[in-house]
């Protein structure tokens, strides 16, 4: 059998699990496509820490280079890795945005030249939600959208029992209950999700309704607990999954745009509120035509607390017959990552 092209990647950090999950759809094409995260290290506050630091630098450094040694091409997911990694970027790299480093740190002094060459230079350039482009697009009009990916090995409801982690039966018991997804945060719309959980608690004050749950997560979420929210503690991935599995219903993050967090309730089958900005779901791209979410584009970015509350009160008297888990798979699977991605190194010459 030949070799496919692209046969040995590095997929340098590992954003939303992004790099993983193309790594494994990429395995299941006879592909070698290795992961290596960024270091994490803490701050250098003390001489201790400035040791811990240094060595963790070391030992990653080392990962990369014994890394890059395997590895035919390097396909970065972090622009501001390149201020310590980019030696091993190499002259002709792929680059995939993710969110910050291309929606505000371009726009900081200290950090704006470095992220305009290396989008500028890049080899291809790919990015993961809509709402990125209008910050791309002025430097690389030929950025790819690669809608994120995300794991579709948890079965629906359906066939599976909803099983909920220890984290949530502590909380509530056998209880239903609504989940906020996304961490307390105003890049994810936190201050409209705060005004929208302060509109849920109250609307569910009957202690034998749903409770209103979401993360301990975020700089807001203190705010979130305020509001009468019972916030759920950081938890490994595969229970996060198992949360919002078991999910009456999701409220997703209030910024117009989803993110694996909701996307993983659709592909859970769990019935998602996510008002969406049209500006970004405008069809497109085929991801970008009407998601099936509750909302969507006909709540958009206008409507109120009290529009959300309505349709959570509909969705629990009346629950819709749908199944989103489908729409999750044609355009958020691993595997339709994965091709969008091969399309584009192929596109570019890479």
């Amino acid at each position: 059998m030949p070799e496919p092209d692209y046969p040995s990647v590095l997929h340098l950090s590992d954003p939303a699990l992004t790099a993983t999950r193309l790594a494994e759809a990429a395995a299941e094409t006879g592909r070698t496509w290795r992961v290596l995260p960024l270091a994490i290290a803490p701050e250098p506050g003390t001489a201790a820490a400035l040791a811990v630091k240094a060595g963790r630098g070391l030992r990653w450094e080392a990962r990369l280079l014994a890394a890059r040694a395997r590895s035919r091409r390097v396909h970065v997911h972090s622009v501001l890795a390149r201020r310590h990694a980019g030696w091993a970027f190499g002259r002709r790299f792929a680059l995939h945005l993710h969110g910050t480093d291309i929606r505000s740190a371009q726009y900081e002094q200290r950090h704006r030249d470095l992220v305009h060459e290396t989008v500028r230079t890049a080899q291809t350039v790919f990015y993961a939600t809509p709402d990125l482009r209008e910050h791309v697009a002025p430097l690389r009009e030929d950025a790819r959208l690669v809608p994120v990916p995300v794991s579709l090995t948890v079965p629906p409801a359906e066939r599976a029992p909803r099983e909920r982690p220890a984290q949530i039966r502590a909380l509530v018991g056998d209880r239903d209950y609504l989940l906020f997804t996304s961490r307390w945060e105003a890049v994810k719309g936190g201050a409209r999700s705060l005004e929208i959980a302060r509109a849920l608690t109250a609307a569910q004050a009957d202690p034998s309704g749903p409770a209103v749950l979401g993360l301990d997560w975020g700089p807001l979420a203190g705010q979130a607990a305020d509001a009468g929210v019972q916030l759920v503690p950081r938890m490994p991935h595969a229970d996060f999954l198992a949360a919002v599995g078991a999910a009456r219903l999701c409220i997703g993050q209030l910024s117009g745009v989803m993110g694996a967090s909701e996307l993983d309730a659709l592909a859970a089958d769990v019935p998602l509120v996510a008002p969406l900005e049209p500006r970004w779901y405008d069809g497109s791209h085929p991801s970008l035509v009407v998601p099936p979410v509750l909302g969507g584009v006909d709540l958009g970015m206008s409507g109120t607390a009290a529009d959300v509350v309505d349709l959570v009160r509909e969705e629990l008297v009346a629950p819709a017959e749908r199944s989103t888990r489908p729409w999750v798979q044609e355009h958020h699977s691993p595997q339709a990552a994965l091709d969008e991605v091969l399309a584009g190194y192929r596109d570019s010459g890479w």
